[in-house]
């Protein structure tokens, strides 16, 4: 039988941070996926790192997504050196362009927001920073200090330096049910046998709610497809991502440009359909029309972790002693792993819950699962 301190079921962005912190900190941390890191929504992400855009300035991921944005850029070098993998941080900045029935309430949010880097761009200028867009735009609210990241080596960095800090990495591992003793999770049986440890955090994604007979209490995550697409535009661009209310244009090192996302209720089916592709086209074109001439280079769907507030669940989980949830990141996965890394960390290892993540408590969902399998 295997044991560490901490066992992570999940090896997307978010679990793969919270095997950092606790391996960081000096825990002994197995972490398990069944697939290989970072394959899955980490890895179908845009990689956005934009609190102030997602949100216009209200709400949770506004004050907390500049928290974790700020804790990333912190630890970036410190997960390169340790993982050999650049994550491909770029401060791009994020233009939110505006139709004409938006610009009243784009403009009074640019206003607002200035002391978080935001700032209103008139027509004519924006014009003359970005030719490429379609006319008749009413201007844009510019967030200077938003980035976008590679999602999937993200991922793959914090896995990298967690095994570096002493974790240990198992993948092609499926986990069919947890150990008690007593009241008390105390592991996981896998398809490899028995895993004890004193505390296991599942980061297990769209697939949360499985858990949910495991725990004994609800875990109410549901899948939610996003497509994308990468062109290859007919000339280099770089620059800001461009996001209208249709669409945003994630420009990469490489060349492409990352067109995204539908949001889909489909359950599990992560095919890319020829409507989500036409709906991705036509955003892309109707903003940029020179993007009418640029080749498709590839088509693919991830399934997101929602919840039903669109909120993630970070904290012990209600009613089962040693179990920790990580998961229901919905469309800010990438944005949020070091924030939930750090958080797990400082309650599993400290007793200390971070401050500000009441809105991400998993309490506020909690009720008994009368459906609930025993597992010894």
């Amino acid at each position: 039988m295997r044991a560490a301190d901490a066992l992570v079921i999940g090896g997307g962005v978010i679990g793969a941070a919270v095997a950092w912190r606790l391996a960081r900190a000096g825990a002994a941390v197995a972490l398990v996926e069944r697939d290989e890191i970072g394959a899955h929504a980490s890895g179908a992400a845009a990689g956005m790192l934009a609190p102030i855009s997602e949100s216009l300035g209200d709400g949770a991921i506004f004050s907390l997504g500049q928290e974790s944005l700020a804790r990333l850029e912190a630890e970036l070098d410190e997960l390169r050196e340790l993982s050999g993998v650049d994550p491909e941080l770029v401060r791009s900045g994020v233009l939110r362009v505006a139709a004409s029935d938006e610009e009243d309430a784009l403009r009074a949010r640019a206003q607002s927001l200035a002391a978080s880097g935001c700032s209103w761009v008139d027509t004519r200028e924006l014009e003359k920073r970005e030719p490429v867009l379609a006319a008749g735009l009413a201007g844009a609210l510019f967030s200077a200090r938003e980035a976008h990241v590679d999602g999937r080596q993200l991922a793959r960095a914090y896995a990298g330096a967690a095994e570096r800090r002493g974790a240990s990495i198992a993948r092609g591992v499926e986990v069919h049910g947890l150990l008690r003793e007593g009241a008390r999770v105390a592991g996981a049986r896998t398809s490899q046998g028995d895993w004890r440890a004193h505390d296991v955090v599942l980061c297990t994604g769209a697939w949360a709610q499985s858990a949910s007979d495991w725990l004994g209490t609800d875990v109410p995550v549901a899948p939610v497809k996003g497509q994308m697409l990468a062109l290859e535009p007919v000339a280099p661009r770089g620059g800001p991502i461009l996001w209208s209310r249709d669409v945003y244009l994630v420009p990469r090192r490489d060349g492409e440009l990352r067109v995204g996302a539908t949001v889909e209720r489909a359950g599990f089916d992560a095919r890319p359909t020829a409507a989500g592709v036409a709906q991705l086209v036509g955003g892309a074109c109707a903003l940029v029309p020179a993007l009418r001439d640029a080749a498709l280079a590839r088509v693919w769907a991830g399934l997101r972790p929602g919840t039903p507030d669109d909120l993630p669940l970070v904290g012990a989980a209600p009613g089962a002693p040693g179990a920790w949830l990580a998961a229901g990141h919905y469309r800010n996965g990438i944005l949020l792993a070091a924030l939930t890394g750090a958080a797990l960390a400082s309650e599993i290892l400290e007793g200390a819950r971070l401050p500000g993540l009441d809105a991400f408590d998993p309490a506020r969902f909690a009720r008994e699962n009368p459906t609930r399998a025993t597992t010894t």
